[in-house]
């Protein structure tokens, strides 16, 4: 009779199970990342949209600037309310 020979140790399950974990590891973290960069572009997206309203709304403001600092309003303004230049011999102090 011949003998078979017999393994000194079954094969060990432990190796596969930490490639799989590494693995689903590594998945989890690229999906992670690729998470984050979709969020920020997102918020990149609303800073955008914020700046080019903040932009606008210092457009509009400016010149409402322009506006009431026109020479012709004050000048308009001035007469309405009986303002003018000084008489002679008044003295004018600027600070």
């Amino acid at each position: 009779m011949t003998r078979r020979a017999r393994p000194a140790a079954p094969p060990s399950k432990i190796i596969p199970a930490m490639l799989a974990i590494a693995i689903v590891a590594a998945g989890f973290a690229i999906l992670m990342v690729r998470l984050e960069v979709t969020q920020e572009g997102y918020r990149l997206s609303a800073f955008k949209i914020e700046i080019r309203n903040l932009e606008n709304s210092n457009q509009r403001l400016k010149l409402a600037a322009a506006e009431l600092e026109s020479h012709q309003r004050l000048r308009a303004l001035a007469a309405k309310y009986g303002l003018g230049p000084p008489a002679p011999g008044h003295v004018v102090v600027m600070p």
